[in-house]
């Protein structure tokens, strides 16, 4: 082990002094002009790494400039009289023709969008085109056909590469909601990460997307906006506004999502079977629910100048959900028939207040320091009864916790190579009460995570970022006491083989670890047939990921991504059941299996800007799964398509998006598939007022539809479970947006904290 720490330390000394000690020399070039296209001469063209001054110069007669630089990221900032100031982030190259606007600030104008590729990011200079048509953030960000992004406009749902992505407006990580709320023409650029790095290894983040906006006006922002279908109870909405003052920015908003659905069907065929008894069951069930999720959120930000920031957020959330499932069930146990009506009834409400406090400074020679805590407390109650014709099964857990989560990051740039490293620190408690099994539950986790990472360049086609971290965790539940210590790190290579073409090898090794409910010993009846407990005595799987992506763009606007790898999970943590005979039931327990791997292929061909009007995409992905157990071994393929297309001119988009095939996933013993999706949306957006009609499973009266299939020798099972009222259904979301002011800048804030974790078992 110690020889392995020699080795890597030397290996990322030798990189970092090949990068410094062999520096190249490059041009930053471009044009001014004004509104008409003629050239702005001797105007002041000045470079930046952050806030430190590298050189400047002016433009000639013919209003062109050329600046010497490294390799590496600057803000281009140019200046003239009578014009308004424009600050670019650039790396060398041609920047075309900039164009300044005399009377307002204005960005960069740019027909088509600008992608660059960073060491780590790709970096997206929105379209004029693109712009005035989205209206809507997340239709921007379905227009740019980033790889691996994949954006559902009406379910407002973001993934990339199928897992989770992290949102954030200008650094700082933000609910989904924020980045909805925003206008496209809000947008200064977009910042992509599709490997985010050692410091998210920990949460399992997929990618990163921040969004930085523009130069804001002194004065305000309202953004109101509802969204409702027609037929049935379907309502997201919100109010939200913002007031810059000077070095101040004060930010309030409420949201609201409602859902009160009758229609939702299912049907499930279990068997339990063991030598001592036998059950099969056959259950026809609707489970009409209904929820109210509602948000309030305060902000205040004060920006001392362009490098030092301080924020404090209060944020409010209070959910209460009702479900109500009524059916009949035909059940066999031992060769005894009966038929039973059955009646499921569930009620959760939670209340989870949070602080948020953060700090960041920008120092020269490249420096940043930034801090962050985060306070969160939960107060909950979950109750569910499950009635038979021959008998009544509850649970009732009162419960309530607190997490209080710090990080602390710096990190240094220098001609080819940045530098990071960064401390996370998580204290978790959670306590509750099983009433009607006289039983309390208390446990506390605490959760260390120090990292570091090397991000940088090695000539003019290779980039590469090496990092590596060590997470210690230490779980009590005021008896037993269990310490992980587990190392996670990561590695990215990335080759620009000639224009157009590009290719990417990554690799991660990552733990996973227990979580407070699977790690419980409480036991819960379900029924007279089903029961479930954790396991405390459960050990961190392990899993090692390795992909490989060949990207390639056209001239034109064509492109062609395929991705392929494998992903290995030694000691996966899974869910199985077992016959008791003491207690004469089937008992569902979480523990360690053996083995699981996924070995994938994805490919994604398409064209943005055919016509400077269209987007068109078609994407197939193979996955092979493989999961063993002390008891069980299964194996299943799956091929999945979809389609993806956007239609914009002017003011105008029309969208859509189909699942031509849809996938399957295997874990454990579990096999399932995902939806298939369909929807068709037209927006409309004239100066503050967008309009949108969407159309969800125009062609599945079902709508979103649900299979799972239980490979157990035990537990048999396939159900099936649709949202009805889904099927067919028409949307209109209305918003109108006010701004008004003179000009406010924004820093970044890139740290992210929170989580707050319940540990109820259900």
């Amino acid at each position: 082990m110690k020889k392995t720490i020699h080795v890597v330390c030397l290996l990322l000394f030798g990189t970092l002094l090949s990068a410094q000690t062999h520096p190249q020399t490059h041009q930053i070039t471009g044009r001014l002009a004004d509104n008409d296209g003629k050239p702005i001469a001797y105007a002041n063209v000045t470079l930046y790494v952050d806030t430190v001054l590298v050189k400047g110069t002016t433009t000639g007669d013919d209003g062109v400039f050329s600046l010497g630089c490294d390799t590496g990221t600057y803000n281009l900032v140019v200046s003239c009289v009578g014009y308004e100031r424009i600050s670019i982030r650039c790396r060398a190259g041609n920047l075309g023709t900039v164009t300044m606007n005399a009377r307002q600030l204005k960005e960069v104008e740019i027909t088509a969008s600008h992608i660059s590729e960073e060491f780590d990011r790709f970096v997206v200079l929105p379209g004029t085109e693109e712009v005035e048509a989205a209206g809507h953030t997340l239709v921007l960000l379905d227009m740019l056909k980033l790889p691996g992004l994949k954006v559902d406009v009406a379910l407002e749902t973001v993934t990339v590469d199928g897992g989770a992505a992290v949102l954030q407006i200008n650094g700082k990580e933000v609910p989904l909601r924020r980045v909805s709320n925003l206008r496209a023409d809000q947008i200064k650029r977009v910042e992509y990460i599709n490997n985010p790095g050692v410091r998210y290894l920990d949460r399992g983040v997929a990618g990163i997307i921040n969004i930085i906006l523009k130069e804001r006006d002194e004065g305000g922002h309202i953004d109101a906006y509802g969204q409702s279908a027609l037929t049935t109870g379907f309502v997201n909405s919100g109010l939200s506004g913002s007031y810059y003052r000077g070095k101040s920015e004060f930010i309030l908003g409420y949201f609201l999502n409602y859902r009160n659905y009758d229609d939702v069907p299912s049907r499930q065929d279990d068997s339990y079977l063991s030598p001592a008894r036998t059950v099969t069951r056959s259950q026809t069930t609707n489970s009409p629910f209904r929820y109210s999720d509602n948000t309030l959120n305060a902000e205040y930000t004060y920006q001392h100048d362009d490098s030092t920031m301080f924020s404090i957020s209060v944020r409010d959330n209070f959910l209460t959900r009702t479900q109500d499932a009524v059916g009949t069930m035909n059940e066999t146990d031992n060769g005894t028939l009966s038929t039973q009506t059955m009646h499921r009834h569930s009620y959760q409400k939670d209340n989870m207040p949070s602080v948020d406090l953060f700090y960041t400074h920008k120092m020269a020679h490249g420096r940043k320091v930034e801090l962050n805590v985060v306070g969160d407390y939960s107060v909950n109650r979950y109750d569910n009864t499950q009635s038979y014709t021959d008998g009544t099964y509850a649970t009732t857990v009162d419960g309530h916790g607190y997490a209080l989560s710090g990080e602390a990051v710096y990190s240094r740039r220098l001609a080819k190579v940045e530098l990071r490293t960064g401390l996370q620190y998580q204290h978790n408690f959670s306590e509750n009460e099983y009433t009607l099994y006289h039983t309390t539950s208390a446990m506390t986790k605490d959760n260390a995570y120090l990292y570091a990472e090397v991000v940088g360049a090695i000539g003019k086609k290779v980039s590469y970022s090496v990092g590596t971290g060590a997470k210690l965790l230490n779980v009590t539940d005021g008896t037993d006491e269990e310490h992980y210590i587990r190392n996670l790190s990561t590695a990215r290579l990335r080759w620009r083989i000639s224009d157009g073409w590009s290719v990417t090898a990554n690799t991660s090794y990552i733990p996973t670890l227990p979580g407070l409910s699977s790690l419980s010993s409480v036991f819960q009846q379900t029924d007279d047939v089903e029961g479930q407990r954790g396991d405390p005595d459960l050990r961190p799987g392990e899993a090692l990921s390795n992909n490989v992506t060949l990207r390639y763009d056209a001239p034109k606007g064509w492109y062609m991504v395929a991705m392929g790898g494998a992903r290995h999970q030694f000691h996966p943590i899974v869910s199985t059941y077992d016959y008791n005979p003491a207690l004469d039931l089937f008992i569902r327990t979480s523990h360690n299996a053996d083995l699981f791997r996924n070995l994938f292929a994805n490919a994604e061909v398409g064209v943005n800007r055919l016509w400077k009007c269209l987007n068109l995409s078609l994407n197939a992905s193979y996955n092979s799964y493989y999961s063993k157990g002390s008891d069980f071994s299964h194996t299943r393929d799956n091929l999945s398509a979809s389609f993806n297309g956007q239609f914009y001119w002017k003011g105008f988009a029309l969208g859509a998006y189909f699942t031509l095939l849809p996938m399957w996933s295997l874990y454990g013993e579990d096999y399932s598939r995902r939806e298939m999706a369909q929807t068709l949306y037209a927006q409309y957006r004239w100066n503050g007022f967008t309009a949108m009609i969407m159309w969800l499973c125009p062609f599945n009266s079902e709508g979103y539809r649900y299979e799972h299939v239980g490979l157990s020798t035990i537990h048999p099972y396939q159900r099936f479970n649709w949202t009805g009222d889904n099927g067919n259904m028409l949307v209109l979301s209305l918003r109108w947006q006010m701004d008004f002011g003179k000009k406010y800048r924004k820093s970044e804030k890139t740290l992210q904290n929170g989580g707050y974790e319940n540990g109820i078992v259900r």
